[in-house]
């Protein structure tokens, strides 16, 4: 009689602080949303400041 085998992968609880770390790495200097950004910047061109 042949017993089955386990072969599932190994799993490896890693902590939120370094799982954000991790993708903060990749993510670096990357634009995720452009078109905000380019609404954003446009919007940030016709403010003027004015002090009280």
């Amino acid at each position: 009689m042949k017993t089955k085998e386990n072969n599932s992968p190994k799993m490896v609880r890693i902590p939120e602080k370094d799982l954000l770390t991790l993708v903060g790495s990749k993510l670096k200097d990357r634009v995720l949303f452009p078109e905000k950004v380019a609404n954003l910047k446009q919007d940030l061109r016709n403010i003027t400041v004015v002090k009280h």
